[in-house]
Order: structure tokens, then sequence, then C-alpha cells
């Protein structure tokens, strides 16, 4: 993939002091409990939220106030920094926003630009959208301005999964409204509505997105022979699935890993037009079987040619599915996250004898707790 998100730089962030990331088709996030891995993926979401004016929602409900996102605090840091470069044909295109810590435990920008670098000149024309405002000002231009549209676009395509939480009452598997089909949600709270559409749909694309994943569960989940999203007379529709007895039964009865996989699969199998420019999903291997965490690998590197797809994992086993480029270890040193990829000659002579998880397992590339 010659296009799509092509570096990150993130400062003052959580334990992300300064790091910078330049992801590829595909890119998997490896390291230890509080080393950063989820920090990034959760600066990433707050982006994309950024661009819906749900910055200072984000800041309130999902951070816990602006003094927690700041690398250690307002007292050590007064600034969040974001910068991310999109390629295309060519040209490229920069958003750049700085965030201030302002009363109210809010964060304020302090400036949001955008930017835009034609084929053959080494840096891009920057224009401000101005300081001061709570909430971007990226839609407002984007009509009149084609480089805040790019912008926007690109930034529209972020997408975040994040399906940790199967308890009983978890929006997983819970009804879903059925008007709420249109694409997946980061949460999986529509899951049982987009099934129906996929299942229900006339486009071809839909349909063959709907055998796929029917499938592809069968093979990490044998004992669901079938998915069965229902409608019901609330205007909902809940997620039943039948046995190898064509047994009925619903989404409450599925394994908390089952429910996982099911999820994922469908994030990944979904139609191509559907499919967003960059995924990012944070331990996708929580609950799954190793057949499983192999077939997500699989489908991974399948819509990678699509979508750009970004892992955060903590699975040596998940390792072994990926080439030493696509790795990259996270650590935490001097409190701060550190990003790199494994070197290329230190590896080589490692590779001959042991697997990527032996090599990591060994503290040879680091990561380790």
């Amino acid at each position: 993939m010659t296009n799509g998100l092509k570096r990150i730089r993130i400062k003052g962030f959580g334990s992300l002091r300064d790091v910078e990331l330049m992801p590829g088709p595909l890119t998997v996030l490896i390291g230890a409990n509080g080393s950063g891995k989820s920090n990034l993926l959760k600066a990433l979401r707050m982006v994309a939220l950024m661009r819906t004016s749900a910055l200072q929602r984000f800041v309130g409900e999902a951070a816990g106030g602006a003094a927690a996102l700041l690398h250690y605090g307002p007292k050590h840091t007064q600034a969040i920094t974001l910068q991310l470069d999109f390629e295309q044909a060519g040209s490229s295109n920069q958003y750049y926003a700085r965030l201030g810590y302002a009363a109210g435990d809010r964060l304020m920008y302090l400036d949001e630009s955008v930017g835009y670098r034609p084929p053959n000149q080494q840096d891009p024309g920057m224009t401000s959208l101005g300081a001061g405002h709570w909430e971007s000002l990226l839609r407002d231009r984007a009509p009149a301005d084609p480089t805040a549209r790019t912008v926007n676009d690109w930034l529209s395509q972020l997408t975040f999964f994040h399906f940790h939480d199967t308890s009983m009452t978890s929006a997983l598997r819970t009804h879903a409204r059925a008007e709420d089909d249109q694409y997946l949600r980061s949460d999986g709270s529509n899951l049982a509505a987009f099934l129906a559409r996929l299942q229900r749909g006339d486009d071809q694309a839909e349909q063959k997105a709907w055998r796929r994943i029917s499938a592809l569960v069968q093979r990490v989940a044998p004992v669901v022979r079938e998915l069965l999203p229902t409608p019901t007379n609330g205007g909902s529709v809940r997620l039943d699935w039948s046995d190898d007895r064509d047994e009925r039964f619903g989404a409450h009865q599925l394994s908390d890993g089952t429910l996982r996989a099911i999820a994922l699969i469908t994030a990944l199998a979904q139609p191509t037009e559907k499919l967003p420019r960059f995924i990012s999903i944070d331990e996708p291997e929580l609950g799954l079987h190793p057949a499983a965490i192999g077939l997500l690998a699989e489908l991974a590197r399948s819509v990678a040619h699509r979508t750009q797809v970004l892992f955060a994992t903590q699975s040596t086993a998940f390792l072994d599915h990926f080439e030493p480029a696509e790795v990259v270890v996270v650590e935490r040193n001097n409190a701060q996250t550190r990003l790199h990829r494994p070197d290329p000659k230190t590896l080589d002579g490692w590779l001959e004898d042991y697997s990527l998880s032996d090599i990591f397992n060994k503290g040879v590339i680091g990561g380790r707790p």
C-alpha cells in the first residue's frame, strides 16, 4: 500500500512524551503492561473524535479530565501536540493540533492547522484554522478549503475497535437498534444490526461479506453452526445463533472469546467499500484460542491492501504470524514510552533457529517487563 497514514507524531499525551510511528499496511505494537501501547491507540481515537467536535466529551468522560491526559500532569506538561501525515498519489496532507491545559480541567486549541505538500516538494504548506477554540474547526472549514476537506476525509477514516467488555450487560450482548446498521461501531454495540444488514441486504458485496463472516466464525467456533441476527417487535435486533443440533441460543450464551471473535471477524471481513482506511485494535488476543489468533492475523493480511491495520498486543504468539518489519517494540524507559523496530541485522542470525516469539521471550529485541 503506497497511500495511507504515513507518520504519527504525539507529544505530551500520557506516557507519550515524544513518540513517532511510521505505520505500514500492517503494524503490530508489542510490549509489557503499562508500556504505552494503549496510550498511542487512545490518542488516535481522540483525534478521530476531535473531528466530530467531541474533544471535551472525550476529555471529561473517557479520560477523567485534561490533567489525566497530560504527561505527568499540567505541572510538568502544558500541552499535547498531535501530527498526522497522510500520503496519496505522491502528494501528502498533514493535520496538526496543539492542545493546551485550560481552566475547568479542559483542553483548548492553541493551534489547529492543515497542510498540503504536492509531489516533489519537501515541506507542506500549512494553513492555520485558528486558536483559542474548544472544538475543532476542521469540519467548518472543509466546504470552502480543499486542504481542510481532504484532511477531514482522512480523519473520518480513522477507526478504533475495542471489544474488551463482554459482560452480561455489555454493548456487545445487548439488543441493537435496527436502523443503526450503516457501519460497525467501535464498541460493537450495533453488531447484531450490522450483521442483519449484511445477511438481508440486496447488495452482492454485503451478501459476500455475510458468507465470509459466517464461514470464518465456524472455523474459530465450530459450535456456532449459524449466526441468526433476529429482529424483535420493539424495533431492535438481537444476535441469536444455532448449534449443530439446530438448537437456538442468544448472545448471552456465547463465551467471551467467541463473542469477541465474532466482532473482530466482522470488523475485518466487512464489505470492502465499508472498510475504513485505518483500523486500530487493542489486545485482539483476549480470550481467543490460538487458532483464532492465527485466523485473525490471516484476515488482517488479506485486507491490508485496502486498509491499514494497527494492532496493540501482549501476545508473543501473535508475533509469529507477522514479519519482523511489521513489528514495533514498545518500552517504557525513564518515565516515558519509546518505540523502536527490531534491527534486521540482529534478527538475521536468530531467525535461523528461533521464531519471532522465541526471540522476544529471550529479550533480544526488548519489550519485556
